[in-house]
């Protein structure tokens, strides 16, 4: 186990902010799951989005830590409302120990649509700028429901639950 990874994890299931920057490169780069264009870098950035992250989530509960001294592979439960979801996160470290980027998959569908509906008016409101949370917010709904709808009603008969 890795100890920067480990004061990570503990200080997300904390949801400590500031133990959770201290593991951080001052030029951490984080890249989103839901776009290949948003993307974070440094603390200031990284700050506001993991603020707005430790807000939105709950139950937040790692459960695998795996690699080298460099490079890791995180995995965690959490929860978004009514939305369980499972989050996987590829984590590069520095010489100095400190983690300097960040590339994170979250599954199943629904819950990554209802992370985005969170997270996009959350930060557009954290950089003061509440019309373009509006805008998100409005914009993603139709997303968040079609997901949630397609997961309820469509796959249950396209790949029946095995087992």
């Amino acid at each position: 186990m890795n100890v920067t990874t480990q004061r990570y994890r503990e200080a997300g299931e904390a949801k400590d902010l500031d133990a959770l920057m201290s593991t951080l490169s001052p030029a951490v780069v984080f890249h989103s799951p839901l776009s290949a264009r948003a993307g974070f870098a440094g603390h200031d950035q990284v700050r506001r989005l993991f603020s707005v992250v430790l807000g939105a989530l709950q139950d937040i509960r790692y459960h695998a830590d795996t690699g080298d001294d460099r490079t890791r592979m995180l995995a965690a439960t959490a929860r978004l409302g009514r939305h369980e979801l499972e989050e996987a996160a590829l984590v590069r470290l520095g010489d100095d120990g400190l983690i300097e980027e960040l590339t994170l998959w979250i599954r199943p569908l629904p819950a990554l649509t209802a992370v985005m509906a969170a997270l996009g008016p959350g930060l557009a409101r954290a950089s003061g700028r509440p019309a373009l949370a509006a805008f998100v917010g409005a914009s993603v709904r139709p997303l968040t429901f079609m997901t949630a709808f397609g997961d309820r009603t469509l796959v249950p008969f396209v790949a029946p639950k095995t087992g």
